[in-house]
């Protein structure tokens, strides 16, 4: 950190809270570009997803269908559908290695757990043609 010219004239316990405090918010900046992001993708089929990116590089897109919304085994009628996405991807985020895309069927959940492992769901594919996966995503 250089010299604070505003502080020329303080004393040097009031420079060192102001040091510290400076040091205290650099950290927690940081700590928030670090932070892996959660938000929802545009719907472009029978399905609600959500991206995870981590300092605006793509990681993730997990998706729900349709059919899993409204089976009665699974119970996410009620359930804020983003929001159950973001927890269910954040138990599993840190073990993807390359972005993909992976969607959550009726037969993965049970009682809004999911009961599949993430590596067994279903996996759109990525090819040259359709870099975002099927349905056309884009990605964020």
């Amino acid at each position: 950190m250089g010299f604070r010219y505003d502080m020329k004239d303080k004393t040097g316990q009031q420079q060192a809270i102001v040091r510290a405090r400076d040091e205290a918010e650099k950290r927690r900046e940081q700590e928030n570009s670090d932070e892996i992001k959660c938000s929802p993708s545009p719907r472009t089929a029978d399905f609600e997803g959500v991206y995870f990116t981590k300092n605006n590089i793509p990681l993730l897109e997990l998706r729900v269908s349709g059919t899993a919304m409204v089976n009665g085994s699974c119970n996410l009628k009620k359930v804020k559908i983003h929001d159950w996405l973001c927890k269910t991807g954040r138990s599993f985020i840190g073990q993807v290695k390359e972005f993909e895309v992976l969607t959550i069927t009726s037969y993965d959940v049970l009682d809004k757990k999911l009961i599949t492992d993430w590596k067994n769901l279903r996996r759109e594919a990525l090819t040259p043609e359709n870099p975002n996966g099927h349905g056309g995503t884009i990605r964020p």
